[in-house]
């Protein structure tokens, strides 16, 4: 039993040490966009701000620089993309899972192979293409490249060949049903955890973009919240009030979707581990 209650000991105290290191850093950045620079350079800082909390780096990020356009930006940019990634891997997953057509397996290696490209070596012909089409600073250029990651494509097919059992696609096309009620009426429900978790990771991954809207925007009105931070925090930039104001508006939204799908992730977990 002792040993059991020092298991345990050891546990708990690893998880609060690692609670601990987690939220010290987010606890200084919004105690810190509500200090002066004075303040968060000295020797002997405080814990909380010497003048109150006062809104004054906000004030002055929102006068100095167009934050709510580029928090705007993001929202829009991610919001689509989350949406379209997730509908549009859904419907490539379960194709290939689940149809025979001629270069199926080819194509679904093509789109394996393109997971092992890294974005930096087609950086140039993504630039080139794009402006060609007109597209620097438009929110079409941040969103199409993204709509259906080939790693989204993956994730797809691999739990709709296991998920979805044939038998209850062929009894649906007896009774009588279009592929296209097939695919909308059984497999999208089928498909809810795997879609739900891709849609989790399709966030977070545009929301903290920063490479492509870095080279697709050169409007300060264009840019994303990750561009925008990397502009205030230029060397040129003397208050990091500022930048630590802007840094906590930015994580809001990610606070907003895991306080509204804590209960979704939790059951697509459950549910795609028992699948």
């Amino acid at each position: 039993m002792k040993k059991i209650l020092k298991a345990e000991h050891v546990t708990y105290l690893f998880l609060i040490t690692l609670i601990v290191v987690t939220v010290i850093p987010f606890l200084m950045m919004v105690l810190g966009s509500f200090k002066q620079d004075y303040e968060i350079l000295s020797m002997n800082p405080k814990l909380l701000p010497r003048e109150g909390f006062m809104l004054r780096e906000y004030n002055q990020l929102f006068d100095y620089w167009p934050f709510w356009r580029n928090m705007l930006n993001s929202t829009i940019v991610t919001t689509i993309t989350t949406v379209g990634a997730s509908f549009f891997c859904a419907l490539a997953g379960i194709t290939f899972a689940k149809y025979r057509f001629p270069g199926k397996e080819g194509l679904f290696l093509v789109a394996l192979a393109s997971m092992m490209i890294p974005f930096e070596s087609i950086v140039v012909p993504t630039y080139i293409l794009i402006r060609t089409l007109g597209g620097l600073n438009t929110y079409w250029a941040l969103i199409v490249p993204k709509l259906i990651p080939p790693f989204g494509i993956f994730l797809m097919r691999q739990y709709a060949y296991s998920g979805i059992p044939d038998s209850m696609l062929e009894a649906a096309r007896i009774e009588g049903a279009g592929e296209w009620r097939i695919m909308t009426g059984i497999s999208f429900p089928i498909m809810k955890p795997a879609m739900i978790s891709l849609a989790i990771l399709t966030f977070m991954n545009s929301w903290n973009d920063f490479f492509g809207p870095l080279i697709l925007t050169t409007k300060s009105k264009m840019f994303t919240v990750s561009v925008a931070l990397k502009s205030l925090a230029d060397p040129g930039q003397p208050d990091l009030g500022i930048v630590l104001a802007a840094a906590t508006l930015s994580v809001i939204p990610i606070f907003i979707m895991y306080a509204a799908f804590n209960k979704q992730m939790l059951q697509s977990m459950l549910e795609g581990s028992g699948k």
